[in-house]
């Protein structure tokens, strides 16, 4: 019988993230955002709901929420959830950008700190 263990994966080392606490990971489900949040770990997929940039090239602000590098759409890491629309021009939308991506969070992915490390689980 084969063996159904699951071996986790190393994602990235926490020295690695740098002062946004977020990264670009590439892996067998795709391109994440990959870091930590309130000194959790977390991965999501890596495109704002907004205009489709690089979530991983965001930042972590300062409520743990995971901030988009183009026009400040926050998620929550946790359920990927966007908790504000975009920001600058689009803030008169952020409100109407913000319910109609709300059916489309954010995939969230099972993750753990270990030996200075974030794992993907499973």
């Amino acid at each position: 019988m084969p063996d159904s263990t699951i071996t986790p994966t190393r994602l990235v080392g926490v020295e690695d993230l740098g002062d946004g606490q977020v990264t670009v990971v590439e892996t067998q489900h795709g391109t994440l955002a990959v870091g930590l949040s309130g000194g959790e770990p977390f991965a999501v997929s890596n495109r704002c709901r907004h205009l489709f940039a690089s979530l991983g090239q965001g930042r972590v602000a300062e409520d743990g929420c995971l901030e988009c590098p183009w026009h400040a759409a926050r998620y929550d890491v946790r359920t990927g959830a966007m908790t504000r629309g975009p920001q600058g021009a689009f803030k008169p939308l952020a409100g109407l950008v913000k319910s109609t991506t709300g059916a489309r969070a954010l995939k969230t992915f099972p993750v753990v700190l270990r030996d200075g490390a974030i794992w993907l689980e499973g």
